[in-house]
């Protein structure tokens, strides 16, 4: 076995349970898990699912953050980020104080550079991302103060300008001026005049449900979100976007019925003439579908269904690098669960390949690590490789 002085999710809920003075088996009552999963969980045999983290933290009262060790690493790493967060901070802080530097915007111009902005954030360019938004949203709140239908409009472009600070900050760890750029984000809609805006925000609101383990909490807000779509195949794009996030809710809730009945809904909507990407960060395309549905029973730590239903389709797109580099994180855990290791790296490479800044800090990389680190009996030389590059100590 690998000697290593990281501790993963396993050792840091062992020392927590202990402190909250539980044994595995009232936490594993209390979370709705079994006590074996607890157990293998503590022991590292197992890498933790995110329902798990957050089922557990929950319980626990704890966050989820503090479980995977990344509370206290929100630290920008990517090279010339940190001036960028600090005015993208400064920016999101001004908006009813805005300072926008040479001429004025026109609301054609502040779509085209949030259109640039958006090719940037698809293509994991966060830095160069970042250094843009500060100055783009001092122009936005000056065009949103219009009245009639130009102020709609211009509110509607900064919404999607705070979608944007939101994905740029989650990437760069910046989690509470994500959750700030979030919340801007979830009381603009209603006043944009696009009623789709509002099943848009919510769709994004339910984020804060799965990482918190309130599946069914999530569920209830993606149902009141459908009733503002429509049949047009716009509509139909974001509720093929609503179908998947409440596949992922209904997975983790443990019901993985229903979550393949929400990837069959939103397979059977994406086509031809749905578009695939109608508003910034939706996602309608059949690719995508796939990703969910490959991934749905990892939730369900079924390693063997997501590796049966994965040999089936093939997953590439350069337009989509976040997209395909997670599907290889979550084919990474499942060729773990179903006992192939070497597979699992190979997956965990291909992820880094795609989306290296992405695998690199994605919690559930590290865990499946850790997890290949406890099976093996000796380190293998792709394995130690790909920890250090991953900052991960084994």
């Amino acid at each position: 076995m690998l000697d290593r002085d990281e501790d993963g999710v396993g050792e840091r809920l062992r020392r927590l349970r202990k402190l909250r003075g539980l044994t595995q088996q009232q936490l594993a009552a209390r979370a709705h898990l079994s006590t074996s999963l607890v157990k293998k969980v503590e022991q590292g045999r197992t890498p933790a699912s995110a329902a798990f983290v957050a089922l557990t933290a929950r319980v626990l009262g704890s966050k989820p953050t503090h479980l995977y060790g990344t509370d206290d690493r929100e630290i920008v790493e990517e090279p010339n980020a940190a001036v960028e967060i600090d005015a993208l901070r400064s920016a999101l802080d001004a908006y009813d104080d805005p300072r926008p530097e040479g001429r004025p915007l026109t609301l054609d111009a502040a779509r085209k550079r949030i259109a640039v902005l958006s090719r940037y954030v698809y293509g994991l360019r966060y830095a160069d991302a970042a250094r843009e938004l500060p100055g783009l949203l001092h122009h936005l709140y000056l065009l949103a103060e219009q009245p009639g239908a130009e102020g709609e409009q211009a509110r509607a472009a900064l919404h999607d300008a705070y979608r944007m600070v939101a994905s740029v900050a989650g990437r760069l760890r910046q989690a509470d001026l994500a959750a700030v750029a979030s919340e801007r984000h979830v009381q603009l809609a209603p006043l944009t005049g696009d009623p789709l805006r509002i099943a848009i925000s919510a769709y994004h609101r339910s984020s804060g449900y799965l990482q918190h383990g309130d599946y069914r909490g999530g569920l209830r807000i993606l149902d009141r979100a459908r009733e503002h779509v429509q049949s047009t195949p716009v509509d139909r794009a974001i509720a093929v976007q609503l179908h998947l996030r409440s596949a992922v809710l209904a997975a983790r809730a443990g019901d993985s019925t229903e979550a393949d009945g929400y990837i069959e809904e939103a397979r059977a909507m994406a086509g031809a003439d749905v578009p695939d990407t109608p508003y910034y960060n939706i996602d309608a395309s059949q690719l995508n579908v796939t990703v969910h549905w490959c991934a749905a029973p990892v939730e369900q730590y079924d390693g063997t269904e997501a590796v049966k239903r994965a040999q089936q389709v093939r997953v590439a797109d350069r337009r989509r690098p976040e997209r395909v580099g997670h599907h290889h994180i979550d084919m990474a855990r499942a060729w773990m669960l179903h006992g192939d290791r070497a597979e699992s790296l190979n997956h965990l490479n291909a992820a880094r390949r795609v989306a290296p800044y992405n695998t690199r800090y994605h919690p559930a990389v590290r865990e499946t690590v850790l997890a290949l680190a406890d099976a093996d009996r000796r380190a293998t030389d792709s394995l130690a490789g790909f920890a250090r590059w991953a900052g991960i100590r084994v």
